[in-house]
């Protein structure tokens, strides 16, 4: 009876429905992660693309159990679009869990996703470790000053969203640095304006 259930929640995460989609994958959170993950593993190499994308929502959803076996996809596949997916998976499990530790592993393999072959891949890894947040601080500095002016930039606008003291420390650090790319350095002027705008807003609504 019990994979019947899950065959059943299964099905539904096929359903074009979005909130149908995420009925099921909170089900499967819920009472079925161990059964459930190998599948939604599977699943991310999966051609249909709402459902690797319904596949990438719910491993988002599983919390710190999805960390190892995302991890574990990505080491084990060639394929770029399951790497990439296998990032975006980690991108919702920041999402949905503020403030969550990124193990070791997790976070090898989203650095390990900056210098990926797939632009793809290098492209949400940045985006991931926006959503990882202050335990990303220090590697996204270290993106922001690479040889890879996009990725930097990504990185800058990542940067500017993490509601972190270090990251004010680390845009004025990189300011003084002669050898930043002109484009990544006009990117972390417009993000400090950002920042100070929004410390000013803060600031008047305490003393409102």
């Amino acid at each position: 009876m019990s994979n019947q259930v899950l065959d059943k929640l299964f099905e539904d995460l096929e359903h074009p429905n979005p909130y149908i989609q995420t009925q099921a994958f909170t089900a499967m959170a819920e009472h079925w992660q161990e059964e459930a993950t190998p599948r939604l593993i599977a699943l991310l190499s999966q051609p249909n693309v709402g459902l690797r994308r319904a596949s990438v929502r719910a491993l988002g959803s599983f919390g710190e159990a999805a960390m190892q076996p995302i991890a574990d996809c990505f080491r084990t596949t060639d394929d770029a679009t399951v790497r990439a997916s296998c990032v975006k998976a980690y991108a919702q499990l920041a999402s949905n869990y503020p403030g969550l530790p990124f193990s070791e592993g997790a976070m090898a393999v989203l650095r390990d996703g900056l210098g990926d072959d797939s632009p793809v891949v290098a492209v949400a890894s940045v985006m991931a470790l926006g959503q990882v947040g202050e335990q990303a601080v220090a590697l996204l500095l270290e993106v922001s000053r690479g040889d890879n002016p996009a990725q930097g930039v990504a990185a800058i606008n990542a940067l500017a969203e993490i509601n972190d003291p270090s990251v004010e420390a680390g845009f004025n650090a990189l300011l003084h640095e002669e050898s930043l790319d002109s484009y990544v350095k006009e990117t972390l002027t417009s993000a400090m304006m950002r920042l100070k705008d929004l410390k000013a807003r803060q600031a008047s609504s305490l003393l409102s």
